[in-house]
């Protein structure tokens, strides 16, 4: 029985989740994709759409195309100023291949995406983020506008009950995580986010997925089988997206198998993420509870082939 037959007995209502993904070199985002499709359709959530920030010729495209496969539809949404170099993305032009509506031409600015979906939601929602953060900065410092009348941050405060990231390494000042430093706009992002989102924020860091390995006991044929084989990860790959959103979905850290870390978060001028811990803090990471293979059954229970 896997954790999505225990949410099922205890969840009077899904709750809503709004979706970043990188989508781009690595193929840890198809499977937390998996993850949020399944726990959509099993009413655990809605899934109201999920937005790109990072570009390449099959974004919209793919992502579609895989969720069309997975039985769901939900609107795409991409950041057109995050365009990328694409020639070591391996799964993305499979994933087009399979029947879909959206494409990159088609799909909306992903900020704009996110006003409309909150402005017009009549419960709070959640936001994931498992690549590059300036979606949510381009929603927290957006202006009013013909979508609503309120600026981002009074959006994002009256709309969102939290955020979720993957992001940061918590180790302290020896190690630092791809999604804060690799680009300019995402270090801006962050340091953005930990200082003036005004809901709470849980990050769950590079330590914590990297040696946990899931989806290598997929059955032939999977789609998402071949996506990790088109990554080169046949036999599995690194979590951290799936821990993520399943952390999201699962909606308390506890029960999810981790200890909250709670306090004030900021990222130094050399893209250290550190946590002024103080039991009042909004911010937070997680830390493991228990053993690898602990978080390995949760994931892999959720996306074995059917």
């Amino acid at each position: 029985m896997s954790i999505f037959d225990t949410l099922k007995n205890e969840r009077k209502k899904p709750i809503n989740i709004l979706h970043g993904t990188d989508w781009w070199t690595d193929c840890d985002d198809v499977v937390a994709l998996r993850i949020l499709c399944r726990a959509h359709k099993e009413n655990l959530i809605n899934l109201k759409c999920v937005c790109a920030n990072a570009v390449g010729r099959y974004t919209a495209d793919s992502i579609d195309g895989f969720m069309t496969a997975e039985g769901v539809s939900v609107p795409v949404g991409i950041d057109r100023s995050s365009e990328r170099d694409d020639s070591r993305c391996r799964y993305q032009k499979r994933l087009s291949e399979l029947p879909h509506s959206q494409t990159n031409s088609t799909a909306p600015e992903a900020w704009k995406l996110y006003r409309k979906i909150l402005w017009e939601s009549e419960e709070k929602c959640h936001i994931t983020e498992v690549g590059f953060p300036q979606i949510i900065h381009q929603l927290l410092v957006s202006k009013a506008d013909e979508i609503c009348p309120l600026d981002g941050t009074e959006l994002v405060k009256e709309k969102v009950e939290k955020i979720w990231m993957m992001a940061g390494d918590w180790r302290g000042k020896e190690h630092k995580e791809y999604n804060v430093v690799a680009t300019k706009a995402g270090f801006e992002a962050m340091k953005f986010i930990l200082d003036s989102c005004p809901v709470p924020v849980t990050c769950l860091g590079f330590e914590v997925g990297m040696s946990v390995i899931t989806g290598g006991e997929l059955s032939d044929g999977d789609i998402l089988k071949n996506a990790l084989i088109d990554h080169g990860s046949a036999k599995g790959r690194c979590s951290w997206d799936p821990m993520l959103v399943t952390l999201a979905i699962i909606n308390d850290e506890e029960k999810a198998g981790y200890k909250k870390v709670t306090g004030n978060g900021f990222v130094t001028d050399e893209g250290y993420t550190i946590m002024e811990e103080n039991e009042s803090g909004k911010d937070a990471f997680v830390v493991k509870k228990f053993d690898d293979k602990f978080y390995e059954k949760m994931i892999n229970e959720i996306i074995e082939s059917r």
